[in-house]
């Protein structure tokens, strides 16, 4: 069998200089090469009605070249498939094109009117084949479709011609053309360095300049600086720190590291200043809390004066402490969801009913069952279904802000970094669902009610608990007493209280459960032994070996993770307020510590049928 590729279109260049194809396209008032491929649809779509197979296929071929979605970044070929479905199939590219079709292509290049598409075919021949001449006309074809494309507002496909010009003309050999291009776009910089509307247009065309090695390092370094200061001045924060970068790398490229960090300096401030003016103008703290800090890093990255830095980080915490008035949690219109009331009705009945009618030893055993640790491989499956359909989590980075306004962590956007790192961005992910969904409807539905109903009927006395933490498995010996205060307390809603007592005995649980396993908990250092903290305990692979994947997850989210509640750093540092105590997260590990200390006190019990959850 021949491994020869199938001929689609079998033309010559004779066939394609048969039809009116060029008319077509010089008809069109949009000279870029995507308008095109509408055109020559719709004149192959022609030859086909009328029976001409051979039209067809010529202009099949001509829209194909049309079609090719370019990334001139890529290495190698760049000029890759208009579209791409899921199943893997997808449009041709370039490196579909047989010998035969180049051939054709080849064959009247260099008489093609149009510059855009003489441009694009000659460029096709260039990484196809890497044809020469063709690449020198591609060079030409460029720079004179820049030329109609110009403008001083939307000038990204004038900028985009003359970049791959450029990059083409770098080629060794093409000293000429590349004097050329060189020459058109000193002119273009000249032309639009005084108006005011072309915006990042001379950045785009230095930067083109830079890549090439190319130009009048002082002007270029004294213009950059000049276009920063205007557009700062105009309150432009983001254009003139993208032009004192600029400045920046023609004095680095000129060996000048004075004017290298004062550069460096002048584009750092730039960030402080955006987040102060977003500030004043109703930004809000939260967006000058970005800015300053990214502004106060880049300081520090370029060496700024210490006073200058304490002076800006100072600022940062200010403005940071006024963040916490700003948050609100964002309320999902539940009443809006057909049947969500309904259900949450039912759940909270049926959780009530669970847990009633019950001696305090029967409900309190219930109780510890009312619901269920975190499904941790379902969670997983529902985020790898949702993030089919929400893109922004892969497009996005997302920051966790904490009880004091500061970043606690910056998670990145799916699908990037290394396998390690994509690994580590989903759970961060699904620590994140879990805190806004995960851990608050079953307190709302099934342990607040039950809760409530409990202390409806019982008092709830620490000898009531006794019976969960003597002889416990799961609780240190001489700790018991801090475990009954502390579950007490939850049951009166004192989670202040609750979370002081629990969330260190907690830790302690964890500690002890890994010793009994055989695990060692504290390391040595210059002969020093030190038991490790909670976050180095729950890294051990015996951790998860012991609670089960459910219970680890929720362990882990609520007590240190940052994209969870980090409860347990929050509380250690003295980070939360009175009423940071008062969340649905306090209530869920509440409950997880009593479901814990039933299933300690269980292991010593001989096994009994185990009660019916509610609403199963």
């Amino acid at each position: 069998m021949s491994d020869a590729p199938q001929e689609r279109f079998n033309v010559t260049d004779i066939d394609l200089r048969r039809y009116d194809w060029q008319a077509r396209i010089a008809g069109n008032k949009r000279a870029e090469i995507h308008s095109y491929y509408g055109i020559l649809t719709a004149g192959a779509e022609s030859c086909k009605q009328a029976g001409d197979e051979l039209g067809h296929r010529v202009f099949s071929l001509l829209y194909v070249v049309a079609s090719f979605h370019p990334n001139y970044d890529a290495k190698g070929n760049p000029y890759g498939s208009m579209w791409t479905n899921s199943d893997g199939s997808r449009s041709l590219n370039a490196e579909d094109l047989t010998e035969t079709d180049l051939a054709a292509l080849g064959g009247i290049v260099e008489e093609i009117a149009d510059p855009e598409f003489r441009a694009r075919v000659a460029d096709v021949l260039w990484v196809t084949k890497k044809n020469f001449k063709a690449a020198k006309v591609a060079v030409s074809a460029f720079l004179e479709s820049a030329e109609h494309l110009k403008s001083d507002d939307m000038w990204p496909p004038y900028a985009e011609r003359l970049e791959r010009a450029a990059r083409i003309s770098a080629i060794r050999g093409f000293e000429k053309e590349s004097a050329v291009v060189v020459a058109v776009l000193e002119s273009a910089i000249k032309e639009f360095e005084n108006n005011h509307k072309s915006g990042l247009l001379c950045h785009r065309l230095m930067s083109i300049l830079l890549s090439l090695d190319q130009g009048d390092r002082a002007r270029y370094a004294a213009l950059a600086e000049r276009l920063a200061q205007q557009f700062a001045s105009d309150g432009n924060w983001h254009f003139s720190e993208d032009y004192w970068q600029l400045a920046e790398q023609w004095h680095r490229r000129a060996k000048n590291d004075a004017e290298v960090q004062r550069c460096q300096l002048a584009a750092a401030e730039c960030n402080v200043s955006n987040g102060e003016s977003g500030f004043k103008n109703q930004g809000g703290a939260m967006f000058a809390a970005t800015w300053i800090g990214k502004g106060l890093e880049a300081l520090r990255r370029a060496k700024a004066d210490k006073t200058r830095i304490q002076a800006v980080h100072r600022r940062l915490l200010e403005v940071q402490g006024q963040i916490p008035d700003e948050m609100h949690t964002t309320e999902v219109a539940v009443d809006e969801i057909p049947g969500f009331r309904d259900n949450e009705a039912l759940y909270q009945e049926a959780s009530r009913k669970f847990v009633s009618g019950l001696d305090i030893r029967g409900a309190l055993e219930r109780f510890a069952n009312v619901a269920h640790p975190t499904n941790f491989e379902e969670l997983k499956k529902q985020h790898a279904e949702s993030s089919k359909e929400f893109i922004f989590s892969q497009l996005f980075t997302t920051s966790s802000i904490d009880h004091t306004g500061k970043t606690a962590d910056v998670l990145p956007p799916l699908g990037t970094g290394t396998p390690e790192e994509q690994a580590e961005a989903v759970l961060k992910h699904l620590y994140n669902q879990a805190r806004t969904i995960q851990w608050q409807m079953p307190v709302a539905w099934r342990i607040e009610p039950a809760r409530l109903a409990i202390m409806e009927e019982h008092a709830v006395r620490r000898r009531d608990l006794m019976f969960l933490v003597l002889n416990n498995p799961f609780i240190p010996e001489g700790h018991e007493g801090i475990y009954l205060r502390g579950l007490q307390a939850g049951f009166h809603g004192d989670w202040l209280l609750a979370m002081h007592l629990l969330i260190p005995q907690l830790e302690a649980s964890i500690r002890d459960v890994l010793q009994q396993a055989g695990a060692i908990t504290s390391g040595m250092r210059d002969g020093i032994q030190a038991e490790k903290d909670l976050k180095q305990l729950m890294e051990m692979p015996e951790f998860e070996q012991m609670f089960g994947p459910d219970i680890a997850f929720d362990l882990r989210g609520i007590l240190i993770e940052r994209f969870g509640h980090n409860l347990r750093n929050e509380l250690a540092h003295g980070l939360l307020t009175e009423g940071g105590f008062y969340q649905p997260a306090s209530e869920y590990l509440w409950w997880l510590a009593i479901h814990l200390c039933w299933r300690g006190f269980r292991v010593s019990q001989r096994p009994i049928a185990p009660e019916s959850n509610p609403a199963e």
